[in-house]
């Protein structure tokens, strides 16, 4: 399974493991995004990343009311996807699947 998750560093050195929900790149404002949850909350945040050479990166604030708007509507789809898909059987599949073994595309992976 692919890691889906991101440390962040406070200024006063403490590290915050964050799942990440999803990211997205912007052709509107050209730039990439990644939406996270502080483990042990329930808070969805956002910041702008940038990659840099050596397959590491940088998370920005995100700058505008725009981009907020934008990520906003984005997690909005992304909550209602997951309420939809993610409530019970696969559909495609012989049934007796919970939610973890069925993805969003209506595939068992059970099967």
């Amino acid at each position: 399974m692919e890691d889906r998750t991101i440390t962040l560093t406070t200024s006063e050195g403490k590290d915050i493991v964050c799942d990440i929900l999803f990211t997205y790149h912007s052709d509107q404002f050209n730039k990439d995004y990644v939406v996270f949850v502080p483990r042990g909350t329930n808070e969805a945040s956002a910041a702008s990343y940038i990659e840099s050479g050596d397959g590491n990166g940088e998370l920005q604030k995100i700058e505008t009311e725009e981009e907020w708007k934008m990520l906003e509507e984005l997690l909005d789809d992304y909550s209602n996807e997951q309420e939809t898909c993610c409530s019970g059987n696969c559909g495609n599949c012989s049934g007796g699947c919970d939610k973890e073994e069925c993805d969003c595309d209506g595939n068992c992976e059970k099967e």
